[in-house]
């Protein structure tokens, strides 16, 4: 800067001197100057325009995926409601016709036509029928057709008595009175399912006033409820 201000007033004093002198060339440019101090901040400019969301958007929907592997059994659910009823069946079979004889034998009704008392644990014989049948004899019934049988008896006696329902050798009933004076009747039944050549029998213990006279009966008398299938 310093050399620049000297070439200037040297050529300055030389025009004042020499009027008559040529206009010399331009000089040769200077050196850049050092920067100067930073300029105040300008004024606040104006609003920008809105720029894109940055949030997602949805594009879209797309194919359908591969269906998946099954997953694990769930829990078993509460039972449902009851159905419809079905259709009916289709009709059985006839059965087989129960013939008269059968039926006579599968029907009693004995009475015991004597006064004379009955031996301990034997059966009490009932020998007077009411309603015949060939599955009695001697005061014993035979089964003839396996099923479920009415069993009942009527007794007559003067003085305590006690009578047991036995099938077989097996006791299935037992029934005991006592009257203080006179005449008493005392009645059992019981319902037996019996098979064929089972045998019922009546017996009385050592109480076995038992009567069988006009007036007096005691009576033995069972039958068929329904055949075994």
């Amino acid at each position: 800067v310093v050399l620049v201000s000297i070439l200037v007033s040297l050529e300055t004093s030389s025009a004042s001197d020499t009027c008559s002198a040529e206009r010399g060339y331009p000089g040769i440019p200077g050196l850049p100057g050092a920067h100067g101090p930073n300029g105040r901040d300008g004024e606040k400019g104006e609003p920008g325009e809105k720029g894109e969301s940055s949030q997602l958007v949805k594009g879209q929907k797309g194919d359908p995926g591969e269906p998946g592997s099954p997953g694990r059994a769930g829990l078993v659910g509460d039972p449902g409601l009851p159905g419809l009823p079905g259709l009916p069946g289709p009709k059985g079979p006839r059965g087989s016709p129960m013939g008269l004889t059968q039926t006579q034998n599968a029907v009693f009704s004995f009475r015991k036509s004597s006064n004379m008392l009955p031996r301990i644990q034997s059966p009490i014989r009932f020998d007077r029928a009411i309603l015949s049948s060939d599955s009695v004899r001697g005061g014993r019934f035979t089964c003839s057709i396996a099923g479920i049988y009415y069993i009942a008896f009527t007794a007559s006696a003067r003085g305590p008595v006690c009578i047991n329902v036995k099938k077989g050798d097996t006791e299935v009933l037992g029934l005991c009175d006592a009257a203080q004076e006179g005449y008493l009747v005392t009645a059992g039944s019981v319902v037996l399912e019996l098979q064929k050549d089972d045998v019922v029998t009546l017996q009385p213990t050592e109480r076995n006033s038992v009567l069988g006279s006009s007036g007096s009966d005691s009576i033995f008398t069972g039958f068929l409820l329904f055949p075994s299938k």
